[in-house]
């Protein structure tokens, strides 16, 4: 019988969406206010926002994240405002500052929560520094998986013969790799498209918990924290689908890893090659809307298809396997409505709109799960070692794996994006609505200025954010979430 385990969230951070009739929820405590600022006192359980109080305002960068232990959070800007709220016990567990190159590591144990800004930051989620048998690519402050600058902090230990930090460039580039904790340059290098840098188990041994800002430049690198296996790869263009990458798969558990192909679409036909050797590994065909998985042993590799897929590096079928990892989804942004898997043992669901219905099947399309889940809602699953989808009518993130040891960075700085480009589109939607009444020789009161938007407004939002963030926003979703936009 299937386990299930549901994490009861009682602050709601979106607003209803016009999918069907929300469930009824007892209303909320008021989040405790620890400062008279405007992050302290700003109360997140209201969904409320009018367009006009949105329209020519200053985003507070909103979103919410599951973590087994730890959050560690990274500043981008100087004295960036964070205020992270249990939306398990409705309280700020956390709030201060975190300055430019700046890493604080909150111990928040496990569960969901909010996250307030008022500038953008990174965050890393798991057991980064209390297990150390992790592995991720670094997320810049936008989510981005392929920047121009990445700070990470480093595992607390480096024991492992086959630990490294690899730099991979996409184009030409010049890097500069500082560590912040020391106050010291580590290196210089330039790097030619498709070469690597690789500092290995010997060059990190004396920087357990260390901070390094890694900087090119141009937005072209690419970064990879490799304790074990347990994440995503990123492809040329950022996101987790594309048709090429590039990624070392190593050996550290049971001397191989696995490296799982994963197709959304139609069947397709794909390579891996071994980048020392030039040497071809594996060329066949992905079956349609499934995965095919390889078994490789410290090995960097370059993978090719001829249809978009994504490269999973995570165990294919070893129950219990210690690992976090988040799943990519169809369009490779980690925040999406489908999602293919492997998991060692659990699945967790995470909501970030209201009235969402969820269903998670296994590979025969058997249903395990199905229900309805808000925002700040997360579940958690207990299907065993294997391959699933999970579909949903809005935007949800999908975490594989079991125990508490992993880390992986959130795809939650996603929305910070998304969150930008509707705060231009509420501005445009208002200064279109005054034009259109000035030229009738009206002037519009407060209620016309944040009547619903229409359907051509809302089809134009949508459209708007797809274009600038490649994110797809159904027309509903984007009521939720401008509803849910906190500004200053």
């Amino acid at each position: 019988m299937l386990k299930t385990t549901l994490i009861t969230l009682t602050l709601t951070l979106a607003s209803a969406s016009a999918f069907s009739t929300p469930p009824k929820h007892s209303e909320p405590p008021k989040v405790a206010k620890i400062a008279k600022d405007a992050l302290a006192s700003l109360d997140v359980s209201k969904s409320d926002t009018q367009l006009a109080d949105v329209a020519g305002k200053k985003l507070l960068y909103t979103t919410y994240f599951y973590t087994a232990g730890e959050a560690i959070v990274h500043g981008y800007e100087p004295q960036t405002d964070v205020r992270i709220v249990s939306l398990q016990e409705n309280r700020t567990i956390w709030q201060g500052k975190v300055g430019q190159g700046e890493t604080k590591n909150i111990p928040t144990g496990q569960g969901v929560f909010a996250f307030l800004a008022d500038k953008k930051a990174s965050i890393l989620v798991g057991t980064p520094t209390s297990c150390t048998a992790v592995g991720y690519y670094v997320r810049d402050q936008n989510g981005g998986l392929v920047s121009k600058r990445f700070l990470t902090q480093l595992p607390s230990t480096s024991s492992g013969e086959d630990n490294k930090l690899i730099i991979w460039a996409w184009k030409d580039t010049k890097i500069k790799v500082t560590n912040i904790t020391a106050d010291s340059t580590l290196s210089e290098l330039t790097l030619k498209a498709g070469q690597h840098h690789t500092f290995d188990s010997a060059a990190l041994s004396g920087l357990h918990n260390s901070v390094l800002d890694i900087s090119a430049s141009g937005p072209d690198i690419s970064v990879q924290v490799y304790y074990d296996e347990g994440f995503h790869v990123p492809a040329a263009d950022g996101r987790v689908s594309g048709k090429l990458f590039r990624t070392y798969v190593g050996k550290i558990t049971q001397g191989t890893n696995d490296l799982n192909l994963i197709n959304y679409g139609r069947a397709t036909k794909a390579k891996v090659r071994d980048l020392t050797t030039k040497a071809i590994i594996w060329e066949g065909t992905v079956p349609a809307k499934s995965l095919h998985s390889l078994s490789l042993s410290g090995q960097y590799v370059q993978i090719e298809a001829e249809d978009e897929i994504a490269a999973l590096v995570a165990p294919y079928n070893f129950q219990g396997y210690a690992e976090h990892h988040f799943a990519g989804g169809q369009e490779g942004m980690g925040i999406e409505t489908s999602f293919i898997t492997t998991t060692s043992e659990q699945l967790w669901v995470f909501s970030y709109f209201d009235n969402n219905p969820v269903t998670i099947s296994d590979m025969e399309n058997k249903t395990v799960w199905q229900g309805n889940l808000n925002a700040g809602h997360a579940q958690g699953y207990f299907p065993g070692a294997g391959v699933y989808r999970i579909k949903s009518t809005a935007g949800i993130s999908v975490m594989g794996g079991s125990a508490s040891c992993g880390a992986e960075y959130s795809p939650a700085g996603g929305l910070f994006r998304i969150d930008e480009e509707l705060l231009k589109v509420a501005t445009m939607i208002i200064e279109a609505r005054k034009d259109v009444a000035a030229k009738k020789g009206k002037v519009l009161s407060a209620d016309e200025l944040n009547a619903p938007l229409s359907d051509a407004e809302l089809d134009r939002a949508s459209d708007y954010v797809k274009e600038n963030t490649g994110s797809t926003l159904a027309p509903a979703a984007v009521e939720s979430r401008m509803k849910a936009m906190k500004v200053h």
